[in-house]
């Protein structure tokens, strides 16, 4: 087991926890248009499994953390923080991250772009471009940083 413990921040904590909240908020906007009851249980759904579920896998001990923070860190860092802030020795954690991603990202999209060919609507698009922006963001965030090299010596 690695010595590297990782440190998130009050801002990076709050602000990812936030905007996931708004990402499934957003996902379940996609629901309302199918059925409004449908749109109750994806929330509910939805948040249970991010905010326990994951959360849980997530934190199985606080001696991974320099400050306990009871998952919430890895959330935000697994959906929005940087490459370095994601825990990617939680094989079982890194799964659930997977199958949320095609919960609040593939399949309010699929649903959404369904609903739209059926009977066009703004507010339909409007909520497809919020779930792909979401989306997007986070999926970016998993992207390897280039390392600039240093340059060639001369000698």
């Amino acid at each position: 087991m690695s010595d590297e413990k990782y440190e998130y921040t009050k801002i990076q904590l709050i602000s990812g926890n936030v905007a996931l909240l708004l990402w499934i908020a957003v996902a379940s906007v996609a629901f309302w248009f199918y059925n409004p009851l449908t749109f109750w249980f994806f929330l509910i759904f939805a948040a249970f499994m991010v905010f326990a579920i994951l959360r849980r896998l997530g934190c199985s001990t606080c001696a991974y953390c320099k400050s306990c923070t009871m998952g919430f860190g890895r959330l935000s860092a697994w959906f929005f923080g940087k490459r370095s802030n994601k825990d990617t020795r939680n094989k079982g954690g890194l799964a659930m991250v997977v199958i949320i991603y095609g919960l609040l990202a593939v399949i309010p999209a699929a649903l959404l772009a369904f609903l739209i060919l059926q009977s066009f609507s703004v507010l339909k698009i409007a909520a497809l471009i919020g779930v792909l922006a979401f989306s997007l963001y986070s999926v970016a965030t998993w992207r390897k940083s280039k390392v600039a090299k240093p340059p060639a010596s001369t000698q």
